[in-house]
């Protein structure tokens, strides 16, 4: 999808490994969601770069793209179902509605959190962070 839409996919990491305990198609679900938004609002030549940090309890994964970017008044609801923005920023894929609300059902339902930082114009950040797994002291 990025290639078609001529956009530069970039990933970035600190870390070597880091293990959570996840269902590995729901977080797939997740970061196929994330891309997919990320392709429909950033335009040709744009950039998606996702990123990955922890800490010693967690770990964060940041989709950010040069997009559109969504306007101030509209950050507090789309995490909400069926909520959607302006639908002439999406190049003619408007969804559903119902995306962001999955994916935050499912962030959640592993024990993490999902937010988003936004400034029309200037992109967007999706920022996941997941628990992760305890070492077992055997």
């Amino acid at each position: 999808m990025a290639k078609d839409a001529d956009l530069d996919l970039h990933f970035n990491s600190s870390e070597e490994e880091a293990i959570i305990y996840a269902d590995p198609d729901r977080i797939e679900q997740v970061l196929t969601n994330l891309y997919s938004n990320a392709v429909r609002h950033t335009e040709s030549g744009g950039s998606i770069t996702c990123s990955m940090s922890s800490t010693n309890e967690t770990v964060k994964i940041h989709i950010t793209d040069t997009g559109t970017g969504i306007p101030e008044s509209d950050l507090p609801f789309v995490f909400e179902r069926f909520y959607k923005a302006d639908k002439a920023r999406t190049r003619g894929n408007a969804g559903t509605g119902l995306g962001l609300a999955i994916v935050k059902n499912i962030i959640e339902s592993h024990g993490g959190e999902i937010v988003v930082q936004s400034k029309e114009g200037m992109g967007t950040t999706f920022t996941i962070t997941l628990h992760k797994a305890l070492k077992r002291k055997d």
